[in-house]
């Protein structure tokens, strides 16, 4: 029987009952974590429609380290990209430091969509330039916004959609293309280029036809917050900078019960990613909404001089 998933909600509430000095940064956010998770499951259709999908994988490609959206056009995803923003811009702007920046977020997102034989979309440009890691200054100053709290916003509201076109090319049961055969073995993912923000140990998976065969879990997955893609990885291998040699990643964890929670850091780079091994839990908590929920252990980090792997709004002192 396959374990319970637990929502955005139930992970924050989880967490604050054992962190309860956690809880006002989670009650700000949980709002906002929830809907752009639910967004993904709504814009399936309009992302369809848009003629927004995943590249085929190519082997050689993947091999190389070129992920899938590179070099990829997102024309049409302004219009997916829209209806995201109509549900995230009133929660977003509800942040002290996007407030003052509301009216123009608003006219830059919310604008009508033109048919694209008539002009080019800045927002097709702008998550093509968000997915290829390029600046987008000339961009937020055509468009009359602030190019800092432009990128912060977008990487909410392009996630939604990247997540939708990610959801449509994995299967429900068996490997994600990019894990098939071992064909993507980097730090980085294999949709969109950017590093996780969590990983995860797996549970053991019981053989439905004999109880008495299982395997025995512990195989380390990366997690992707962008666009939600998954892959796995070498548990003794740091994301950042590929070292692989004995002693180059170590754990940070809690003296207490950590319910699976811990840094996994690289001793060589001084990177970090937070991991959790579900083999110490009943239910498998939403990842997004735990990465935010282990901030305490990000604070330790800091303190040692750590980096994290995903820079997010949390993470950054």
């Amino acid at each position: 029987m396959a374990a319970k998933r637990q929502s955005v909600a139930e992970t924050l509430a989880d967490v604050t009952s054992r962190r309860p000095v956690l809880e006002p940064v989670l009650r700000a956010f949980e709002p906002l974590l929830s809907a752009g998770h639910a967004l993904a499951g709504k814009l399936a259709d309009p992302v369809r429609e848009a003629g927004l999908r995943l590249p085929e994988l190519q082997w050689d490609r993947a091999q190389q380290g070129v992920s899938l959206l590179a070099g990829v056009s997102l024309t049409g995803i302004a219009g997916p990209m829209r209806q995201a923003a109509e549900e995230l811009l009133p929660l977003l702007t509800t942040i002290e430091a996007v407030a003052p920046h509301a009216d123009s977020l608003r006219a830059f997102f919310l604008r009508p969509v033109e048919a694209p034989a008539e002009s080019a979309d800045s927002r097709d440009a702008l998550a093509e330039a968000v997915v290829a890691g390029r600046s987008i200054e000339s961009i937020a100053r055509d468009g009359g916004v602030e190019p800092d709290v432009l990128a912060f916003v977008t990487g909410f509201v392009v996630s939604p959609v990247l997540h939708a076109m990610v959801a449509a090319a994995v299967p429900e049961e068996g490997d994600a293309p990019w894990d098939t055969g071992g064909a993507w073995q980097q730090g980085y993912c294999p949709v969109c280029g950017a590093f996780p923000t969590i990983a995860w140990l797996d549970k053991p998976i019981l053989d439905d036809k004999n109880a008495y065969l299982a395997g025995g879990g512990g195989k380390k997955h990366l997690h992707c917050s962008m666009c939600g893609a998954a892959w796995k990885f070498l548990r003794g291998a740091c994301p950042s900078c590929g070292k692989e040699v004995s002693g180059t990643m170590e754990m940070l964890r809690e003296t207490e019960a950590a319910r699976g929670e811990r840094l996994d850091w690289c001793t060589k780079c001084n990177t970090y990613c937070p991991t959790v091994d579900l083999r110490e839990r009943e239910a498998v908590p939403n990842l997004d909404a735990l990465a935010l929920g282990m901030m305490h252990l990000d604070m330790v980090a800091a303190r040692k001089k750590l980096r994290p792997l995903r820079p997010s709004f949390w993470n950054m002192y």
